[in-house]
């Protein structure tokens, strides 16, 4: 038995939900979900341009946040306070199922319980049986089937994430971002408010044979007796491989490595590509490789200098490192982040602060603790700035 679609997406996660509800306006689409309850691996923090993309409803919104806390090595602190909400952390499994229902509402036909098991160009393979598809959209995560049967690469570096509910309070209103110490250069945790009377905290790294040790560690050090409710884990797929379509294939969102690089969020790049991938898709497979320059217009300088930035950052010593944490916080450079921070774009933060002249002395001793020009250079290489700022 076959059945004759337009568009095929495999995932319903965001990414996934969102290029059916975009690619159902111009053809029939199918989205296929293999394993609709699974808990999300996700910490859930977006920003406010984020939020507005993904138009999250305030009753999805589990904590509005406006500090960002900084632990380096030797408990070195940063904490930059805004007088608006700069992130919001969202319940998860409220948005997948409500984006889900979008894609449905937009005209795609959801199918629930579905896997897809094999394709060859022009026909997916399902355990419902096979699709005529000419265009499959892979949204199946950073192991994607679909890349892997369409001979597609896989993101550059991909990251163990590993995350914990702990039964804590917290504060209500502060995320913190973890590095130094037990945890292994170039790695980092995380800790954000969740649910009430919950706290999630998480660890991104390299070492993936050693995460959860490392994480016990840091709950250890840093959240001692605090009671832990339940644990995720999986990858985080940073950087994308060189191409992210091929004949009648589009990959987006962790398949495609839509993450930021210095932090391992993925919902709102994954939404915006989602859009592009959703469209292209539905002109046809002769407009398929229309998505990646226009996705990589989007996002690329935003995903060339994560990725600088995160070498730079596993080149640091804990000294360097400490220092960086200090001159970040030096008065006018720390209330310039509170005021000006976008955790959706930093490149565009940094953009300002190099044009802001007041900032440039404090930001000498920044340079001076990223160990001097030379690795500064590196981190600007992918930065469209004035000449004569960098």
């Amino acid at each position: 038995m076959s059945e004759r679609v337009d568009v095929a997406v495999v995932g319903g996660g965001p990414a996934g939900a969102l290029t059916a509800a975009a690619a159902a306006g111009g053809g029939r689409t199918v989205l296929l979900e293999r394993a609709p309850n699974r808990p999300a691996r996700c910490a859930g923090l977006i920003g406010v341009r984020g939020r507005e993309l993904l138009s999250v409803p305030q009753e999805h919104i589990l904590a509005e946040i406006r500090r960002l806390r900084v632990r380096g090595p030797d408990d070195v602190k940063l904490e930059l306070v805004s007088s608006v909400p700069k992130g919001f952390v969202v319940d998860r499994a409220a948005l997948d199922r409500l984006l889900v229902e979008r894609a449905r509402q937009a005209g795609a036909e959801v199918r629930l319980g579905v896997a897809a098991v094999g394709w060859e160009p022009g026909r997916l393979f399902t355990t419902a049986g096979r699709l005529d598809a000419p265009v499959v959209v892979g949204a199946d995560g950073p192991c994607s089937d679909v890349a892997h049967w369409a001979g597609l690469g896989r993101p550059l570096e991909p990251l163990v994430g590993i995350q914990v509910a702990l039964e804590e309070e917290g504060p209500a209103d502060c995320a913190e971002v973890i590095f130094g110490g037990v945890i292994p250069q170039g790695s980092f945790a995380w800790s954000i408010p969740g649910a009430e009377g919950c706290r999630s905290v998480g660890l991104a790294t390299d070492h993936g044979r050693e995460a959860a040790l490392i994480l016990s560690r840091v709950l250890s050090e840093h959240f001692s007796g605090a009671r832990v409710i339940r644990k995720v884990a999986g990858l985080i797929p940073v950087g994308p491989p060189r191409m992210t379509v091929g004949e009648g294939v589009v990959l987006v969102g962790d398949a495609a490595g839509q993450v930021k690089p210095w932090s391992g969020g993925g919902l709102y790049y994954g939404a915006l590509c989602a859009r592009l991938a959703g469209e292209t898709a539905a002109a046809g497979p002769e407009h398929v490789h229309e998505y990646e320059r226009r996705w990589r217009e989007r996002l690329g300088e935003e995903i060339e200098f994560g990725l600088a930035a995160r070498r730079l950052m596993k080149r640091l010593s804990e000294h360097e490192a400490m220092r960086v944490v200090r001159a970040l916080g030096s008065t006018r450079l720390a209330a310039f982040l509170a005021r000006e921070g976008d955790i959706d774009h930093p490149a565009g933060v940094l953009r300002d602060m190099l044009s802001c002249p007041a900032l440039w002395g404090e930001g000498l001793s920044l340079v001076s603790a990223l160990g001097g020009w030379s690795r500064v250079r590196q981190l600007l290489s992918g930065l469209r700035v004035p000449p004569d700022k960098a």
